[in-house]
């Protein structure tokens, strides 16, 4: 008992502490002593509790002598208090495998003192070696810490707790059902199991009989229709079930507990409203992939690029309206330069067994600062309606701002983003490779510029509104972007093997083939166009096989690769052909690849 009120003494003057948030006078100190006694419970009203809240007072006096120590209880004497606050995802810069988020949150403090800042539900992919914060100028960050809410739930929408309550009925109500089909399964056994009548002395009369068989054949009856009525059921709730478990998966894909918690310890000096606190962190399960959307209305036309990004992310933290910044850049990658050591070269040690190779190179590294002064900036030349972001580039990665709010939950899908378009002017042509395929493709021969020199991506290609295929996008070493944009069936194309001219005859042990093509070209449109026709001849790499080129009417040859190229004008409605033979000797003994 004695224990007790002690400790009730001493939670009395905790309390009271609270309340004391100045340095106290000798007086001012005896009168809360007093008025500390007085809540006490009479029986505690001693000597020795009195002795204890003067020697507590006049250690108030002595401290405000001395100039004070310390300058509140709260401070010293009393943990932080400890406030959880509400913030929301403000801004994300999303990288190639992770992202960095900032969410801030605005608080009040209603006077000075220590307090923990709690930022809670966090994704349990954060990179705690990434947290960085800003506060307001009134606040001063004294530790940044983190810890697990083990006995956190993730709050769910009403609607899909409705579904999680269905799909616990639609379960029962299978239960049921598979209960009831076995009932009838034994319900049939037994009686199965007792359709003997009568004796082997008496035997049974036809009444007796027939209202026996009468019976059973009703059951029998009974037991069918309620089994299939059962199977129906069955299906249709397990259909029930399929949709359920689907609509929730998809909800739950992506979602995660989110457990972690990131404390901030900060010092007010006076009473702070609205101060913001912005916290960063790193956090994978993030991706982006950039596409192309290319379009070309007619080839009198320039070509229209649209660049937009598909963004992924499951960390748990769904990102509503926040602006977004996607860079080329990887983090986790470091600006290091390579540094070769002294390779000293000497003799094998014959002594040793082993085979003793030279000695490995060894790679250092040294930090290599770069100065950001000399970034180099671009401007798009958007023709398009959506908002174009704003862009950066530099010799390192490309960056894309957003100045419109998007909302990437974490759901594992894909998320379109609009990031930029810009117009390039194209030579157009038609191209055709009648020996691997007779169809005629439409290319467009675009000027790259620094944006495709270092934005690879998927294409999607439509001309004249029409979507036409996918093609890639990709760094050249050219100044231009050669792209397909389809085909035209307007344009006809036929490869022929010319038989009359085309032979095979020995002479001694060497055998000589010749061989003639003709490539015929018609023009079903209404304007005129020019047609890049490529067809080759084989090349030898063995000096017992000979090739020579007999005839090739106006094309173009490469004696390195075989390539024969032709450049024809055609007229609407016009047709023309071409012609190109070569002549082949090799041992006739020897058999030749196909070419």
């Amino acid at each position: 008992m004695k224990n007790i009120k002690k400790e009730n003494i001493v939670q009395t003057v905790n309390t009271n502490k609270l309340t004391v948030t100045k340095k106290l006078s000798l007086a001012e100190g005896k009168e809360l002593a007093f008025q500390i006694i007085d809540k006490l419970d009479k029986n505690m009203k001693k000597t020795k509790s009195i002795t204890f809240f003067l020697a507590l007072a006049i250690s108030f006096n002595l401290t405000a002598q001395n100039g004070g120590v310390y300058d509140d209880f709260i401070y010293n004497n009393t943990k932080p208090i400890e406030r959880k606050v509400n913030n929301v995802v403000s801004h994300v810069t999303v990288f190639n495998s992770q992202a960095q988020v900032t969410r801030t949150a605005k608080i009040n403090l209603e006077a000075s003192g220590v307090f923990n800042i709690v930022f809670d539900k966090l994704s349990p992919y954060i990179n705690m070696n990434s947290l960085e914060v800003k506060a307001n100028e009134h606040l001063t960050i004294l530790s940044v810490s983190s810890r697990n809410d083990l006995l956190n739930k993730n709050e769910k929408p009403a609607d899909i707790i409705l579904l999680e309550d269905s799909l616990e009925n639609i379960i029962a109500a299978l239960a049921d059902f598979k209960a009831d089909k076995e009932t009838i399964v034994h319900q049939k056994d037994l009686m199965l199991a007792n359709k003997n009548v009568g004796s082997n002395q008496s035997g049974v009369k036809y009444d007796e009989l027939e209202d026996l068989m009468n019976l059973y054949h009703k059951k029998l009856d009974d037991f069918k229709v309620n089994w299939f009525r059962l199977n129906n059921m069955e299906t249709k709730y397990n259909n029930y079930k399929n949709a359920v478990e689907q609509q929730l998966a998809a909800y739950n894909n992506g979602k995660l507990t989110l457990n972690n918690e990131v404390i901030l310890t900060v010092k007010s000096d006076n009473k702070v409203q609205d101060a913001q606190i912005d916290l960063s962190y790193l956090v994978g399960n993030v991706s982006w992939q950039p596409f192309y959307d290319i379009r070309i209305k007619d080839n009198k036309s320039n070509v229209q690029f649209f660049l937009k990004a598909n963004i992924t992310q499951s960390t748990g933290e769904d990102w509503n309206n926040v602006s977004l910044k996607l860079t080329t850049a990887n983090p986790a990658e470091g600006g290091i330069k390579p540094e070769l050591q002294t390779n000293w070269l000497g003799f094998q040690n014959n002594s040793n067994n082993r085979n003793i190779s030279l000695q490995e190179v060894v790679i250092s590294s040294r930090a290599q600062l770069i100065d950001e002064d000399g970034f180099d900036k671009i401007q798009s030349t958007s023709k398009s309606n959506f908002s174009k972001p704003t862009i950066s580039q530099n010799m390192f990665n490309t960056e894309f701002e957003t100045n419109i709010a998007y909302t990437i939950p974490s759901d594992n899908q894909n998320h379109q983003v609009d990031l930029t378009s810009f117009a390039q002017s194209a030579i157009f042509g038609y191209a055709v490779v009648p020996k691997l395929n007779k169809e005629v493709f439409v290319t467009a021969q675009v000027l790259a510029n620094d944006l495709i020199n270092q934005i690879s991506g998927e294409a999607n290609v439509y001309f004249d509104g029409t979507f036409t295929g996918k093609t890639i996008v990709s760094p050249t070493a050219n100044d231009t972007l050669l792209l397909t944009l389809g085909k035209d069936k307007r344009i006809q194309v036929d490869r022929i093997k010319l038989k009359d001219f085309s032979s095979k005859s020995f002479f001694g042990n060497t055998k000589k083939e010749q061989t003639t093509y003709e490539i015929k070209v018609k023009n079903t449109q209404k304007d005129n166009i020019v047609l890049s026709i490529e067809d080759q001849i084989p090349v030898s790499n063995n000096s017992e096989i000979e090739i020579k080129l007999l005839e090739y009417e106006g094309a173009t040859y490469d004696a390195n690769t075989g390539k024969l190229t032709w450049r024809l004008e055609l007229k609407a409605d016009e047709s023309k052909s071409v012609k190109f033979g070569f002549e082949v000797k090799h041992p006739k003994d020897k058999t030749l690849t196909g070419y």
